[in-house]
């Protein structure tokens, strides 16, 4: 190889190396723009339009990335997940957290910190999946399971669960806490309304203590009657 042919290969890599970087870091600010906009309002609001603009690119450009908007807030939800289940590791590896009620304090402090998690994960299953290519939800679904197959092994030595009802009450949750934080919060009109109503003010609820209530009976059922956990169709 004489010495041309060797700067022209080293070129052509460094500029596939500065290429690489560029799309990692115009990645990160779509990504970021994204999730400044559902700080300010709702999922349902926002447009890849918006999230271009914010981002500083054209919104072309944006579907280079991600091919439409489930498949980016879809992956703002697995980054969040990644933080929320590594938060939830090292609560249970806390001295500090030695019983349940120890546990069901971090974990709702937890969730109270993370209310864009919260909004995500009340669109997954109606809205995101739904647009989404089908190999690309199983990418997500499978890192998700890892995380819920470990953790919860984690859980049930740390709570004295058996074998399974840790990972299940972590799939639970996937369906409880969104549903309650939507219930939790409706819009400032009808929940005054709701509030003047005797009848009906019991429809106003305080996400984090209908949580733990849940969460106490979940778990009392778990330790009481293990069987639950089995298939009833086998």
């Amino acid at each position: 190889m004489t010495h041309g042919q060797q700067s022209s290969r080293q070129d052509r890599s460094g500029r596939r190396a500065v290429s690489a970087d560029l799309k990692d870091r115009r990645r990160s600010e779509i990504l970021a723009a994204a999730l400044r906009l559902l700080s300010e309002r709702p999922y349902a609001a926002i447009t890849m339009s918006e999230v271009a603009a914010a981002a500083g690119v054209a919104k072309g450009t944006s579907y280079l990335y991600f091919p439409t908007r489930e498949a980016l807030f879809l992956q703002l939800l697995a980054e969040h997940y990644l933080g929320w289940f590594d938060a939830f590791d090292a609560q249970l590896q806390a001295s500090a957290v030695t019983n349940l009620d120890g546990w069901i304090d971090g974990l709702l402090q937890d969730f109270a910190r993370r209310p864009l998690l919260l909004q995500l994960m009340g669109v997954l299953h109606a809205v995101l999946e739904h647009n989404v290519p089908v190999a690309e939800v199983l990418v997500f679904k499978r890192q998700l399971a890892q995380r819920v197959t470990a953790s919860g092994a984690a859980l049930e030595q740390r709570l004295q669960l058996s074998p399974g009802a840790g990972s299940r009450l972590l799939l639970w949750l996937q369906a409880i806490v969104p549903g309650l934080a939507q219930m939790a919060a409706p819009p400032a009109p009808l929940r005054a309304a709701l509030l003047a109503a005797p009848d009906l003010s019991g429809f106003v609820i305080d996400f984090s203590a209908e949580l733990r209530r849940l969460l106490l009976a979940l778990i009392a059922g778990l330790r009481t009657c293990p069987e639950t956990l089995h298939d009833p169709r086998a």
